[in-house]
């Protein structure tokens, strides 16, 4: 009996030293902060952000893009947001005048208002 107990506590042991807490500093899920910087010249309401990677997994790089599909309460320039986004696929890009620098675009999939 005193072997099983032992094997028990052994085992609940080495269980509970294996777990690792994930590391969420922020407590949230948003991979990027951005700061919303203007209105694009042309190309109607896609708006022109600053993103920052905050979770270092991601392939999107630090820089400026163009965002598309960003709601449109965050599209006041000046505005710290956090956000999810990804790469445009082939089949979502669309043609637009070139007035003014070009950026690379991403899709906005979720975001909220930045923490201050």
């Amino acid at each position: 009996m005193k072997q099983i107990a032992f094997l028990l506590i052994l085992f609940s042991t080495s269980l509970i030293i294996s777990c690792e807490k994930q590391d969420d500093a922020k407590g949230n899920d948003f991979q990027f902060e951005a700061t919303v910087r203007n209105k694009r010249l042309d190309c109607g309401e896609t708006i022109i952000i600053e993103l920052k990677n905050i979770s270092g997994n991601s392939e999107i790089a630090d820089g400026i893009y163009y965002a598309d599909n960003l709601d449109s309460e965050f599209k006041e320039p000046g505005l710290k947001i956090e956000l999810n986004c990804r790469e445009h696929n082939n089949d979502e890009v669309y043609a637009c005048t070139t007035m003014g620098p070009t950026y690379p675009h991403v899709i906005v999939i979720d975001s909220k208002t930045g923490q201050e």
